[in-house]
């Protein structure tokens, strides 16, 4: 999770970088013909994007950046087709229920891809995974560190500042206080004026509790208007908020001087667009005499820079801006026509982030062997070089690289009975090394009960969680990868009907929620089920009314389902056709058509593929595996 928000992090902090540099080099153009209060806003909504800790993601990316190792690339591959493989067409000899030698077991299933080596992955992928946790720690500290030191210096101060106070006691003065607060339409007793030598200037502070410190009370009239007006229009604007906010995008995002840079800026234009609310509609004599008000108020100590706070004066180059645009006369543009063309190229920045899809390490898993059911046998859809059988006892035996290592599953069953007689699918299982799942019914004594026995370690330990009121025997389940998996429970509802309902985990298998399913559009038994995403799904069926391919899909998590309508040549109308379980490779999914022939039956395997993660899809003869 703090790896996953880190790498938000970097990816926002960058492509609002360029945003806050393209902000830098308009701003000399931008003071000379436009108001500060639109200066103001933009950089108020830069400040907005940094702080949010989290990235819309899009599935459709238009920048894939993979922070894996390249040879940890494969690792995503979920069994993409390759035009120059051979594959073994021939179909399971018997039931994977049966009992057989677990290490021939590889071989007694049948493939659509032939049984090749599991992919390793690189050790350095795992110390970058290493890395990017450490990196992610070190950014949390820095959060913390930077936080600490900007609340501990202001609640010093405050402290410091209040314990050597005392009030604002000029009975004249105190008049034009009040005149000055009626005039600002703020209630007296909103702001606390105190006066203390802690204070280099004249400054608001505190952000519920707002108090405003002078350093001395001998001010003549003009100077105490002009300091308790600019004071005021900070309180009236929230201005404390806005430097709270500045605060928090220095801690988020400490590591990028860009950003200091633009906390820097959003400080300057504050006090700017301040002055140009307090001088608006006033003569120059006027504007003069704000100035030697703030000049006056410069022969005190250095200001000092708080977060929570905002100053009367500030640095030489802060002031020479501010006196520039106090003494302009010239009626500046309306920034409008600036404001509306900013915030839709700060919209456009995040989009553009929203679409760069970065692939975190330790997230992604090596492939898994992957089934799918037609009505005479389990197919392996992709075959990662893990499979499953049962021995002699009815323990169920998990096969890892070719029969490497083989462990023994948490689920027992009779090795006399056919695989629905003992709670379990030929399709229920994902083997990968990094994540092996079993969905099965534990008993006939719990008929509303699924359970989902989990490894991520190659069977060595088990996790086992329920699905209470979950009922069926055609089973399906697979993960896209560690985190976020799916699920099919599907039962016989009569003849050429089949209940499906669907369930998605996104922590590993722990919990299961269920989603929208296609029973009220449609509801046979299913032949193959896959997952591009959370959101894009597929249910294929086994044909029935028409040859087929039926397949129904979603786009939207479930909430709606609709067929995929497929075109195929004509020279495949005769067959029927089962669609088999769907594999993903990122956004490039291959869907394998089963043919059957009526006079002969297994005819071979045809490919759909597609390159926008299953929205579209478009048979290809490149990957046709036909019988001769």
């Amino acid at each position: 999770m703090l790896e996953e928000i880190f790498i938000d992090i970097l990816l926002i902090s960058f492509t609002t970088s360029l945003l806050i540099i393209a902000m830098a080099i308009a701003s000399p153009k931008l003071r000379k013909h436009y108001s500060a209060k639109w200066r103001y806003w933009i950089w108020l909504i830069i400040a907005i994007r940094l702080l949010l800790p989290f990235n819309l993601s899009f599935d459709d990316s238009i920048i894939s950046i993979d922070i894996t190792d390249r040879s940890a690339l494969q690792a995503i591959f979920q069994g993409a087709p390759s035009s120059t493989m051979q594959f073994e067409m021939s179909v399971a000899p018997q039931p994977v229920s049966a009992v057989s030698d677990p290490a021939l077991q590889p071989e007694s299933q049948s493939a659509l891809q032939p049984a090749a080596q599991p992919i390793h992955t690189d050790a350095s992928t795992f110390n970058l995974s290493s890395l990017l946790q450490s990196l992610a720690w070190i950014w949390l500290l820095g959060v913390l560190v930077v936080l600490l030191y900007h609340i501990s210096s202001y609640l010093f101060f405050r402290k410091q500042a209040l314990r050597w106070s005392k009030p604002f006691i000029a009975q004249e003065q105190e008049m034009d206080l009040a005149g000055v607060f009626k005039e600002m339409g703020i209630k007296r007793a909103s702001v606390t004026v105190l006066v203390s030598e802690k204070a280099p200037n004249p400054m608001l502070v505190g952000i519920f509790k707002p108090v405003l410190l002078l350093p001395h009370q001998y001010y003549d009239r003009n100077q105490l208007i002009f300091i308790v007006k600019h004071e005021l229009i900070h309180y009236k604007r929230h201005d404390i908020f806005y430097k709270l906010m500045l605060m928090l995008v220095q801690a988020i995002h400490w590591f990028n001087p860009i950003v200091w840079f633009m906390s820097r800026e959003a400080s300057r234009e504050l006090e700017i667009y301040c002055d140009e609310t307090l001088v608006a509609a006033h003569d120059l004599a006027y504007r003069k005499q704000y100035c030697e008000a703030i000049l006056d108020a410069m022969q005190g100590p250095k200001s000092r820079k708080l977060a929570l706070s905002t100053n009367f004066t500030g640095g030489v180059q802060t002031m020479q801006q501010r006196f520039i645009s106090i003494l302009t006369m010239n009626k500046k543009r309306n920034g409008l026509s600036v404001f509306v063309p900013a915030l839709f190229l700060i919209i456009s920045v995040s989009v553009l982030a929203a679409c760069t899809n970065i692939v975190k390490a330790g997230e992604e898993m090596k492939p898994g062997t992957i089934y799918s059911s037609p009505a005479y046998a389990s197919i392996v859809t992709f075959d990662a070089g893990n499979s499953y059988s049962i021995d002699e006892e009815g323990n169920i035996l998990i096969s890892y690289r070719d029969g490497e290592v083989i462990a023994k599953s948490p689920v027992k069953v009779d090795p006399a009975k056919a695989a629905w007689e003992n709670g379990i699918s030929e399709s229920g299982f994902f083997i990968s090394e990094d994540k092996t799942a079993i969905v099965y019914n534990a008993s006939e004594n719990e008929p509303l009960q699924i359970h989902v026995a989990i490894s991520d370690d190659m069977g060595k330990t088990w996790s086992n969680s329920i699905i209470e009121g979950a009922s069926g025997s055609e089973l399906f389940i697979g993960f896209t990868n560690k985190k976020d998996g799916w699920m099919t429970v599907g039962n016989s509802a009569g003849v050429a009907r089949a209940l499906n309902f669907v369930y998605q985990t996104s922590d590993g298998g722990k919990t299961w929620q269920e989603i929208g399913n296609p029973n009220e559009v449609y509801a046979e038994h299913l032949t193959g089920v896959g997952f591009s995403s959370k959101e894009i799904g597929f249910f294929g069926y086994r044909y029935f009314a028409d040859y087929g391919p039926v397949i129904y899909w979603t786009q939207d998590q479930g909430l709606s389902w609709e067929r995929l309508m497929v075109s195929l040549p004509d020279e495949f109308e005769r067959y029927r056709k089962n669609p088999l379980s769907p594999t993903f490779n990122g956004k490039e999914g291959y869907f394998p058509i089963e043919l059957i022939d009526p006079d002969i039956g297994f005819a071979g395997v045809i490919y759909l593929v597609s390159d926008d993660y299953g929205r579209s899809w478009e048979y290809d003869a490149a990957y046709d595996q036909l019988k001769k």
